[in-house]
C-alpha cells in the first residue's frame, strides 16, 4: 500500500496508554492517527475530520459496567460510511450481532469486533491495512490532471463557502471521493465546470485506463444527499431501455460529506461539446435549433411517451408551485408585492426602465422613451385567484429541468442531458416552458430594455404553438433569442400535449418564481436587473390578458369531493374547509396531483416531502403516522376511508370524489 499518511486512523478508547501503545506502530507505518478519550470527543472527530478508519473501545466510559457500550452508540451515530471496529476485553455475542448488522441499506454501525486480550499493538498495522483494503477502495496512484488549471479546494469552496475552518480537509475528502469513483483508472483529466444548482456540480472527466484507452464522463458531485437524491431518481425513472439516448450511468462514490456519480457521455467529442448557453453566446442558432429539435424529438421524445396520459383531474397550478418552490420562494403574497417597488426603484437606478406600480396595475416606461405601457399586476391577479387553468396539458416522464446549462449539445447536433435530480411525472410542457425561461432570463442578456419589450409584445402577438414569430424590429440577440423560443415552441405543439393557453399558464408561474428571487438588499448589474424586470413585464401582460376571466373562489369540487387551495394551504372537502401542517398539505398536494395513481413510499418521500428516497423504518413510521393524521382530518369516516386508500407494503392512493363499495 503506498501513500499510508493519506490514510487517517481515529484510535477512541478511555485509557490513554492504551492509545499510546497502539498508536506508535501505526505512526511508525506511515499512518496519521487521531485519538478521543471520551464518546463526545470521537464523535466529534467522525464528524470534523477526515477519518478512514476508526478503532472503537466498546466500554468508552465504565470499563467495569457489562451496561456500557458507548463505543457502539458511537459507532451508530456517526457515517456508517466510515468503517469502524470495535475494541473490547470483555466480548459478548450480543454485542457483535447487534454491531454487525445491517440495515436495509445494506450498512453497519462496525465491521469487526476485536478481542484486546488477543490483539497485540503491533498487529494493528496489518489489521489496518487488510480493513482499509476491504472498506475504503482508494486509488493513491490515479494521476488527477486539470484543464484548466484548477484544485479541490476551489470546488469545496464553491460547494460549501460556509466552512472556512475546515476547508483544507474536506478538500482532501473531495479528492478521496474521485481516487474511489474513478478507482480501476491511472489518470483522469477534469474539466472546466458545466453548472452547479442545489449542492452539485457537473464536470467533465476523461478517464484513461493503464493502456492509455479514453472514457468520457459527466460526474455530478457535491453534497450527498444531493447527489444520491439525484441517483435514485436516475435509477428509478429514467427509462431503461432510452438510457442509451441520455447519459449511462457507471458508479457512485461516497465519503462522509460527499458524494459523486459518474454518467457515461456517449457522444463523440466531449471537449468540442457545449452547453446551450454557451452556443447562444457563440451565436451558433443554427447548431443550436438543430440540437433542440434532437433533445426533444430524440432524446426525450421517448420519454414522452411513458405512461402518458391526459390527467384532466389534476390541478397544474398545484403542481407548479411545487415544481418551482413557490411556498418556499413567496411565503406570502403581501411579501411578494412588497418586492415590486424594490424592484422599480433599482431598475430606475440602473437606468434599466422606470415601473410605476399599484395595486392595480404596473406602467413601464422606458429611457428616451415618453410612452408608458400599463399591464395588469400579476401579484394581484394571484391573491384574488384569477390565474386561468387549463386541462389541457398531457402528463408523463419529464426531465423538471431544462436550462441553459442541463444540455449539451455535440458536434453532430445531438443534445445530451444533465442533473437529474427533478425527473419524473408531471406535465410535459415543463421541459418546454422552462427552456424558454431561461432564454429570456438567462440567455438573453442584453440591459437594454426596449429589446426586451419588442421580444414580448411579438411572442405574445402569436395564436398558437406552432406559429412562426414576427421578427422585424428585432437586432441579432433579440432574433436569436425569438428563434429558439420559436423553435421550443414548436416542438412543444408537436409533443407536449397542450395549446398556447396551457403554456403561457407555465410561463406565468415561472417568471412569479424568477421575480420571488430578487432581494432588495443585493446589488445588481443592470442586465441581471433588465431580467427580473423581464419577467415582471412577462407576468404582466400575461396578467393583462387574464384580467377579466373570474376564477371562481370555491370550484363546485369542493361540495362534491376534495379541492385543494394551494395558496391558503388548505383544503376543501364535501364543502368543509380543512386546515392542515404543512407536512400534511405537502403529502396531500403531492397525492392530489397524481388522483387515483398509486403513489408509492419512495414517491411521496422524494417528490412530496423532498426527502431521500429508500427510508428507513423510522422515516416508513414517520410517513405512515402523517398520512394518518391527514386521514382523520380529510375522511368523514377515517375507518371506512372514502378518498385516501393505503396499498399495502407500497404506497397510498388519493381519489377526488368519493368512493363508496
Amino acid at each position: 500500500m503506498s501513500k499510508n499518511a493519506d490514510f487517517q486512523i481515529l484510535l477512541a478508547d478511555n485509557d490513554p496508554i492504551f492509545i499510546r501503545t497502539c498508536r506508535n506502530p501505526l505512526e511508525d507505518a506511515g499512518f496519521r492517527v487521531w485519538s478521543a478519550e471520551n464518546p463526545d470527543e470521537a464523535i466529534r472527530l467522525l464528524k470534523t475530520e477526515r477519518i478512514h478508519l476508526a478503532f472503537l473501545d466498546l466500554r468508552m466510559e465504565r470499563d467495569n459496567d457489562e451496561k456500557d457500550k458507548s463505543g457502539l452508540a458511537v459507532a451508530k451515530q456517526t457515517s456508517r460510511l466510515i468503517p469502524k471496529i470495535i475494541l473490547t476485553k470483555f466480548p459478548a455475542y450480543q454485542d457483535v450481532v447487534e454491531g454487525l448488522k445491517q440495515d436495509i441499506q445494506g450498512s453497519q454501525p462496525a465491521v469487526d469486533f476485536l478481542d484486546k486480550r488477543d490483539t497485540r499493538p503491533d498487529q494493528l498495522v496489518e489489521i489496518v491495512r487488510a480493513s482499509l483494503e476491504q472498506h475504503v477502495k482508494i486509488n493513491w496512484n490515479l494521476e488527477i490532471q486539470w484543464q484548466p488549471a484548477n484544485h479541490f479546494l476551489q470546488l469545496v469552496n464553491s460547494l460549501s463557502p460556509e466552512v472556512p475552518d475546515s476547508l483544507a480537509s474536506r478538500a482532501a475528502e473531495f479528492e478521496d471521493l474521485f481516487r474511489m469513483l474513478f478507482r480501476d483508472f491511472a489518470q483522469i483529466t477534469i474539466g472546466q465546470r458545466i453548472t452547479q444548482h442545489d449542492g452539485r456540480l457537473m464536470l467533465p472527466v476523461f478517464a484513461f485506463d493503464s493502456t492509455g484507452t479514453e472514457t468520457r464522463y459527466i460526474v455530478s458531485c457535491g453534497c450527498q444527499t444531493a447527489v444520491l437524491a439525484e441517483n435514485q431518481r436516475y435509477h428509478k425513472r429514467v427509462p431503461d431501455r432510452l438510457s442509451i439516448k441520455n447519459l449511462g450511468r457507471l458508479n457512485t462514490a461516497m465519503t462522509t460529506n460527499y458524494g459523486a456519480t459518474a454518467y457515461t457521455f456517449m457522444g463523440v467529442d466531449l471537449e468540442a461539446t457545449a452547453t446551450i448557453r454557451q452556443l447562444f453566446r457563440k451565436r451558433a442558432i443554427d447548431e443550436l435549433l438543430k440540437g433542440v429539435d434532437h433533445l426533444y424529438q430524440v432524446n426525450l421524445g421517448g420519454w414522452y411517451e411513458t405512461g402518458r396520459e391526459q390527467n384532466k383531474q389534476a390541478d397544474l397550478h398545484a403542481f407548479y408551485h411545487q415544481w418551482l418552490g413557490l411556498d418556499e420562494l413567496i411565503p406570502s403574497l403581501s411579501q411578494l408585492q412588497r418586492l415590486l417597488p424594490a424592484l422599480a426603484d433599482s431598475a430606475l437606478r440602473a437606468n434599466v426602465a422606470e415601473l410605476d406600480v399599484n395595486s392595480r396595475q404596473i406602467s413601464f416606461q422606458l429611457p428616451d422613451d415618453n410612452q408608458m405601457h400599463h399591464f395588469a399586476n400579476p401579484v394581484t391577479l394571484m391573491a384574488q385567484n384569477r390565474v386561468p387553468q387549463s386541462r389541457r396539458a398531457h402528463w408523463g416522464m419529464t426531465h423538471g429541468r431544462i436550462t441553459g446549462d442541463t444540455v449539451l449539445i455535440d458536434r453532430k447536433n445531438r443534445a445530451w442531458l444533465l442533473d437529474f435530480a427533478q425527473v419524473g411525472r408531471a406535465p410535459l410542457l415543463i421541459d418546454f416552458v422552462s427552456l424558454e425561461t431561461a432564454v429570456k432570463f438567462d440567455l438573453f442578456d442584453d440591459h437594454r430594455f426596449n429589446q426586451r419589450l419588442d421580444m414580448e409584445v411579438k411572442l405574445n402577438k402569436a395564436e398558437n404553438l406552432h406559429e412562426d414569430i414576427d421578427l422585424d424590429g428585432l437586432e441579432s440577440e433579440a432574433i436569436n433569442a425569438v428563434w429558439l423560443i420559436e423553435r421550443v415552441r414548436q416542438n412543444a405543439a408537436k409533443l407536449a400535449g397542450c395549446d398556447l393557453a396551457a403554456y403561457q399558464q407555465a410561463l406565468f408561474f415561472c417568471a412569479m418564481a424568477r421575480i420571488a428571487t430578487f432581494n432588495p438588499d443585493t446589488f445588481y448589474t443592470p442586465r441581471k436587473l433588465a431580467a427580473y424586470v423581464h419577467a415582471l413585464l412577462t407576468a404582466a401582460m400575461l396578467a393583462e390578458l387574464w384580467q377579466n376571466t373570474q376564477v371562481d373562489t370555491v370550484p363546485e369540487q369542493a361540495s362534491s369531493g376534495i379541492w385543494l387551495d394551494h395558496r391558503n394551504k388548505n383544503v376543501w372537502v364535501e364543502d368543509k374547509p380543512i386546515e392542515l401542517t404543512s407536512q400534511e398539505f405537502k403529502i396531500l398536494r403531492y397525492l392530489y396531483q397524481n388522483p387515483g395513481q398509486l403513489c408509492t413510499y419512495d414517491d411521496i418521500l422524494q417528490d412530496g416531502l423532498n426527502e431521500p428516497a429508500d427510508p428507513d423504518l423510522d422515516e416508513l413510521n414517520r410517513l405512515h403516522t402523517a398520512v394518518s393524521r391527514l386521514r382523520r382530518k380529510i375522511e368523514p369516516d377515517p375507518r371506512t376511508p372514502r378518498y385516501l386508500f393505503t396499498v399495502h407494503s407500497r404506497g397510498y392512493r388519493l381519489f377526488l370524489t368519493p368512493q363508496f363499495n
